[in-house]
């Protein structure tokens, strides 16, 4: 992979395809031999190894796995991962170039840490490229060998860009698979960045989760993936560089190129990290050396995700309403560029009259800046409860200068909060929140999102609780939503992250943080700096153009996100 940061590059999206076929089936059967009866904690040795493939030198690069896997194994992991193409490097960009460094599954390489694996009683997983010979294809697959150096099973990379010159593509769910060490899941680079993958894997009922990689990945990503899901996660890296391609004048399709538009450069960013499931980063790996990263994690088989996920209200994930003709008939507004207020107005005894003093110091301040404001965001529970006059204020005040205003008031017994819409032509629109945190005791949840249509973009409204299921905005991506207008209560340091990684469903987020930083995050990949957050206020452009696209993940069941959770260890 490119270089990225947990947000998927602008190319890269435009180039989205993916795909996966398992070896074993998704969910095997444990075998007499495995004894995880147990829902106890365990704490496992882990290790991520983090080294430079060199491009195309296949014996060389598996004499060095053996080599690094041996140290590792020797220290005393029982699970050991490698990186994405670990094998041949990265750099191949048609059939021709990818047919003289893959291997068959049962080949040389997968003998040869086998051999490590029953040496030592562990699990090692690592990246390369498969040549299938019965239906002459190529897949950059990621190989998971059990403790007696069986194949324990394999997964073939979905959410492939530039591969796509080679990869096959392949439509099977996500794989995990059943250890004494708890439920492994396996992805591949990329397939972090599509939140569906490693949620999947971990409805499914992971509670490990191996991704070998070639990526730019920031360490707070990782831990927004492992927070979200209650999964630990390893993810295995490299570092340096490989080329761009080059197209041919003359081809045929074995030799059809699609070249890189620029030289791959893995020294950026590229980190290997073990990251516990409650975003401790154990091991983080970031330099340009060899390095054998070893860590014991504590693994917990009674796994619970934070936010109590609703399968019901995701149906549109399983609707293709993201296709390219489909999308063009959405109707939304007209694409625009506003600017967007996020505003705490502090502690006080006065919060209605301190709310409409910040709305107005906040298109105050945004007219100066040659910004034409139109929607202001204040946090959860900063306002008490509904006050007749207080509410007539902001009324008037979104009116007479042209701008929405988003409210919120806190829970009322056991009924759930509710965040209320006040817009510049006098209409009012309640949505009550429909997500809860575990063990939260509301009781009169909304089972419906709500989209508005206004003149400057389709917008949802929402409280973070919500966005803290990755589903909710894989939901709103699919009904078009520009922006996400959202008011915020909470201290949980993975907050940012979380919104920068939401982003990438191509949403722009607007969020007012009672408890925390105001916050503006763009998505779209063309907004520098991406995001802005500070105390107080916060006010940027926003161009609802940028978002119009809406990639979404290709050849992925979704029906997997709709099912409840599979492993009885688990709530979710």
């Amino acid at each position: 992979m490119p270089r990225r940061t947990g947000r998927l590059l602008p190319y890269a999206v435009a180039a989205l395809t993916l795909g996966a076929l398992l070896v074993l089936p998704s969910h095997e059967p444990v075998p007499s031999n495995v004894a995880h009866a147990s829902t106890a904690a365990q704490t496992v040795r882990m290790a991520t190894i983090h080294f430079a493939p060199e491009e195309g030198k296949v014996a060389n690069n598996r004499a060095k796995m053996v080599e690094l896997t041996t140290n590792a194994a020797s220290k005393g992991a029982k699970l050991i991962v490698l990186p994405e193409m670990a094998t041949s490097g990265y750099s191949f960009f048609s059939r021709d170039e990818i047919s003289k460094v893959a291997e068959e599954l049962s080949g040389p390489t997968t003998a040869a840490l086998s051999a490590v694996a029953r040496q030592y009683k562990a699990y090692i997983a690592f990246g390369m490229p498969v040549f299938e010979p019965k239906t002459n294809l190529y897949y950059n697959s990621a190989v998971l060998l059990d403790p007696q150096g069986q194949v324990k099973g394999t997964y073939r990379k979905r959410n492939h860009l530039l591969e796509s010159s080679y990869n096959a593509d392949s439509f099977d769910r996500i794989p995990t698979f059943d250890t004494e060490y708890g439920r492994m899941g396996l992805v591949i680079c990329s397939d972090m960045f599509n939140s569906q993958f490693p949620r999947a894997a971990a409805v499914a009922g992971a509670n490990i989760l191996i991704a070998p990689a070639n990526v730019g990945i920031e360490t707070d990503f990782v831990r927004v993936r492992a927070y979200e899901n209650d999964t630990t996660m390893i993810v295995s890296n490299r570092y340096g560089k490989g080329t761009a391609g080059t197209k041919p004048e003359v081809f045929t399709q074995n030799t059809f190129t699609i070249p890189s538009p620029f030289p791959y450069d893995f020294n950026f960013g590229s980190r290997s990290v073990i990251m516990t499931h409650d975003g401790n980063p154990v091991v983080d790996i970031s330099g340009q050396n060899e390095e054998v990263g070893v860590a014991d994690v504590l693994v917990p088989r009674k796994r619970t995700f934070p936010v109590e996920r609703k399968p019901a209200m995701y149906s549109l994930l399983a609707q293709d309403t993201l296709a390219p003709y489909t999308r063009s008939q959405f109707r939304q507004p007209a694409p625009a560029t506003f600017a967007a207020a996020a505003v705490d107005p502090g502690a006080g005894t006065a919060p209605w009259t301190a709310a409409l003093t910040a709305a107005r110091k906040a298109k105050q301040d945004a007219t100066a800046a040659g910004k034409k404001l139109r929607l202001i965001v204040f946090p959860a529970n900063y306002l008490p409860g509904r006050d007749a006059s207080g509410l007539a204020a902001l009324s008037a005040f979104a009116t007479s200068e042209g701008t929405d205003l988003l409210i919120h008031f806190p829970a009322t017994g056991a009924d759930a909060p509710v965040s209320t819409l006040l817009t510049s032509d006098g209409k009012t629109y309640d949505y009550k929140r429909t997500h809860k945190k575990r063990g939260e005791p509301i009781t009169g949840l909304s089972n419906d999102y709500l989209v508005i249509d206004r003149d400057y973009g389709r917008l949802a409204l929402m409280q973070d609780v919500d966005m803290l299921a990755p589903e909710t905005a894989q939901v709103l991506a699919r009904m078009g939503v520009d922006v996400v207008a959202m008011n915020a209560d909470g201290t949980e340091p993975v907050r940012s992250g979380m919104w920068k990684s939401r982003t990438g469903d191509y949403l722009h987020i607007v969020t007012a943080n009672k408890s925390g930083p105001e916050g503006i995050y763009l998505g779209g990949y063309r907004a520098d700096p991406p995001f802005t957050e500070t105390e107080g206020q916060v006010i940027r452009d926003v161009t609802t153009g940028d978002v119009r696209e809406k990639p979404s993940a290709r050849f992925f069941d979704a029906t997997q996100l709709l099912e409840p959770c599979q492993a009885a260890t688990q709530s979710c």
